[in-house]
């Protein structure tokens, strides 16, 4: 699977990997959020880039973010939001990956 890097100091480079767990390896981090470019690319993120504390609710516990963890990667941000809505301010923080959303899919015809 070949996975392009975008580091928050804007260095870019491109991975082979084997595997979608590599994928977290790479980038020196426990898990991965995923976001749909809606162009056929997925973009991984850091799922632990923010500081959060867990909020109760009826439906569970639900982590709120309060202060990012790591430095905002532009470029991840200027991903994110290009496909969401107007108006969203929310930054992407810490290393991004991205991979093709065929790619992924494969990986779980694998398991």
């Amino acid at each position: 699977m070949n996975v392009s890097t975008i580091r928050t100091d804007g260095t870019e480079s491109q991975h082979a990997v084997s595997r979608f767990h590599d994928i977290a390896a790479l980038m020196g981090v426990a898990t991965l959020d995923a976001v749909n470019l809606r162009d056929g690319r997925v973009m991984l993120v850091d799922d632990d880039g923010r500081e959060s504390y867990p909020l109760r609710m009826a439906q569970g516990i639900s982590l709120i973010p309060v202060k990012p963890g790591k430095p905002v990667n532009p470029s991840a941000t200027a991903l994110y939001h290009a496909v969401r809505r107007p108006g969203v301010t929310h930054q992407i923080v810490g290393d991004l990956a991205i991979v093709q959303d065929r790619d992924l899919a494969d990986e779980d015809d694998k398991s």
